[in-house]
């Protein structure tokens, strides 16, 4: 075996370990923001029972049980996806601890800004899916027969708004997508404006296949942004076209 190769080992070595004591901040962090979600979870229930409360009311219903372990088990998930909202940001540092040593300072500089701006558009789909679940929760209550009575289950009825807010979190990462497959040389700005109308369709359907309430207002609320946000993506290619050509 070579010196060569022995360093070669010792930094495989050095990078596993320092993996390694990431990966266990990284659940300390979470295990933390778990604990402060249970801290204020009567607060953090309330948020996101909100856009349903007034069909609940105007109903004249109540949130059902239908299981013993329910409210304990609805109550560890909120906790814990609590938990991971909260620390995203210290996660995200050690991310990005662990990664910037080996990128250049080229490398670097557009890493910067585009983790900040997936955060932002990343709150703002949130932000915007929370504003429209009242409408679509009265838009699913219009179709309750006269004879039926609703009776929400509380743990369907919280794990489906929550999986609304992270879809739209996720589809409002659109540009940044964009950004890292011009980055590799897949797209170009030239390309993605010559493709415009094969996108909007594709975004419909993206919207329509992602949103798991499958309403038409929902899916409309979704496409619509997403529609703008892939403009605002050929913006951004353009720029770093543009920068990278007088580098």
């Amino acid at each position: 075996m070579t010196v060569r190769d022995d360093e070669t080992r010792v930094e495989l070595v050095e990078h596993l370990a320092e993996l390694r004591a990431r990966l266990i901040r990284m659940f300390v962090y979470v295990v933390i923001g778990a604990i402060v979600g249970l801290a204020f979870y009567d607060q953090i229930f309330a948020l996101l029972t909100h856009p349903m409360a007034a069909v609940i009311s105007h109903l004249n219903s109540k949130f059902l049980l239908t299981s013993f372990p329910e409210a304990f088990l609805i109550k560890m998930q909120i906790c814990v996806i609590s938990g991971l909202v909260i620390v995203f940001p210290l996660v995200i540092m050690e991310i990005w601890g662990f990664v910037s040593p080996g990128l250049t300072p080229d490398e670097k500089r557009p890493v910067k800004w585009i983790a900040p701006l997936s955060a932002f558009l990343f709150a703002f789909g949130v932000v915007l899916c929370y504003s429209i679940l009242p409408f679509a929760f009265q838009w699913f209550a219009s179709y309750v027969p006269k004879n039926a009575e609703l009776r929400p289950s509380v743990q369907g009825s919280v794990i489906f708004s929550v999986k609304m807010l992270l879809v739209f979190g996720i589809l409002f990462q659109l540009p940044i997508i964009m950004m890292l497959l011009a980055k590799i040389g897949i797209v170009s700005s030239k390309m993605l404006w010559n493709q415009w109308r094969v996108a909007v369709v594709l975004i419909a359907t993206v919207a329509a296949i992602a949103t798991p309430s499958n309403d038409a207002f929902s899916m409309i609320m979704a496409a619509v942004p997403m529609v703008f946000l892939y403009f605002l993506g050929i913006f951004l290619v353009k720029l770093t076209e543009r920068k990278r050509k007088y580098i």
